[in-house]
C-alpha cells in the first residue's frame, strides 16, 4: 500500500467515523431535551435508524456493485449530511422517525462502499491487516468522537453538533470525489 493510499484509508475512516459518530453520545440528551420524548421514544428511535441500516446494507452493497463504490458513498453521505442538518430544524417527534429511518439509510449505503473503497487499496495478499486496520482507525475516531461531541454541545450547543456531523459527512464526500486512487 503506497503512502497515499494509507492516507487516504486513515483520512476516510476518520472523516466519516466523525460524521456518523458524533451524533450517538449526546443524541439521548437531545431527544429527552427538545421533544416530550420517553426513554422508550429514545430506544424507538434508535430501533429505527438500526433497522433501517441493517434492511438496506445489502441492496445498498449491490448498488455499489452496479453503480460504483464513489457513486454510492456519495449519495449516503449527502443523504447523511442533510439529515445530520434536519436535527435543527424539527420540533416534533414524528417528523424525527422519519429522520431516523433515512439516516439509517444514509448510514446503509455508506457502509458497504466505505468498505470496497478500503479493499480496492489493499493488495491482495494484506486485505485482512487493511480492512483491520481501518476499521481500527474508524473505531478509534468513532471514540474520541464521544468527547468531541459532548465538548461541542457542552460549549456551543446542540446544533453546533449537527453542523458538524453534516461538514464532517461534506468532507469525506469531497474526499472521495476528488481522490483518484485506482478503486
Amino acid at each position: 500500500m503506497r503512502r497515499t493510499q494509507l492516507a487516504f484509508m486513515v483520512t476516510l475512516n476518520t472523516l466519516s467515523s466523525l460524521g456518523v459518530g458524533l451524533l450517538g453520545p449526546i443524541y439521548p440528551v437531545f431527544v429527552l431535551n427538545r421533544f416530550s420524548a420517553s426513554m422508550l421514544d429514545i430506544g424507538i428511535l434508535l430501533t429505527i435508524f438500526g433497522l433501517s441500516s441493517a434492511i438496506f446494507k445489502a441492496p445498498a452493497g449491490k448498488l455499489v456493485d452496479t453503480y460504483g463504490e464513489k457513486t454510492v458513498f456519495l449519495l449516503g453521505v449527502i443523504l447523511g449530511a442533510v439529515c445530520s442538518l434536519a436535527y435543527i430544524f424539527v420540533f416534533d417527534l414524528i417528523l424525527l422517525y422519519l429522520i431516523e429511518f433515512f439516516s439509517g439509510i444514509s448510514y446503509a449505503l455508506q457502509e458497504p462502499a466505505r468498505l470496497a473503497l478500503v479493499i480496492g487499496i489493499s493488495n491482495r495478499r494484506k486485505k485482512g491487516l487493511i480492512i483491520g486496520i481501518s476499521e481500527s482507525v474508524y473505531d478509534i475516531a468513532g471514540s474520541m468522537a464521544a468527547l468531541i461531541a459532548v465538548a461541542i454541545a457542552s460549549n456551543f450547543g446542540f446544533e453546533s453538533v449537527f453542523f458538524a456531523c453534516s461538514g464532517f459527512q461534506t468532507l469525506t464526500g469531497l474526499l472521495v470525489l476528488k481522490s483518484n486512487l485506482s478503486t
